[in-house]
């Protein structure tokens, strides 16, 4: 494949996607996924995904989109939901595992960060999406740390009022015995 193919700049204006029937468990697996972009001059380029069964790798297809009465008509239903049309692809990363087999390409859309990926694993392709983590304090952890940093300025506190030696003022009366 060669560099720039991917249509890098252009928005998303639709997927589709066929799903794996002969899986039964809760994970999204799909036999194919079909990503439409759309350029400033309205052409558009589709991106096809495939598993390929033999090596559990993902066989990437571009080409550009037949048009039938100024329309392009999906292949199948978008089980994507969540990936947001109207954002513009920024990157691809097609990913080489150890063994040099082809089986995961990564998109970002919007920002240069990983936006959805897709992995080859057992003759389909899954689905991840992803976000940046951030640190977050656990509440319970912060309020401990709050009282035991009040703790010990009062337990200063209070040595320091132990050891401090009574000043005697000069409007203080003395009791004689």
């Amino acid at each position: 494949m060669a560099i720039n193919e991917f249509p890098i700049g252009q928005r998303l204006i639709g997927v589709s996607t066929i799903r794996d029937v002969e899986y039964e468990g809760d994970e999204l697996c799909l036999d194919e996924v079909n990503l439409y972009l759309e350029d400033t001059e309205h052409k558009i380029t589709v991106v096809t995904l495939l598993p390929i069964a033999d090596t559990d790798e993902i066989k990437v297809i571009i080409e550009e989109a037949i048009k039938e009465n100024n329309q392009v008509s999906a292949k199948s239903y978008n089980l994507l939901p969540s990936l947001a049309l109207g954002v513009k692809l920024m990157s691809v990363w097609v990913c080489e595992n150890v063994q040099g087999y082809q089986d995961q390409v990564i998109f970002a859309f919007e920002t240069l960060h990983p936006t959805i990926t897709f992995l080859a694993e057992g003759s389909v392709i899954k689905v991840f999406m992803h976000e940046q983590v951030y640190k977050k304090e656990n509440e319970y952890t912060k309020a401990i740390i709050e009282a035991t940093e009040e703790l010990a300025m009062e337990m200063k506190n209070t040595l320091m009022n132990l050891n401090q030696v009574p000043e005697n003022s000069p409007n203080q009366s003395k009791i004689v015995e």
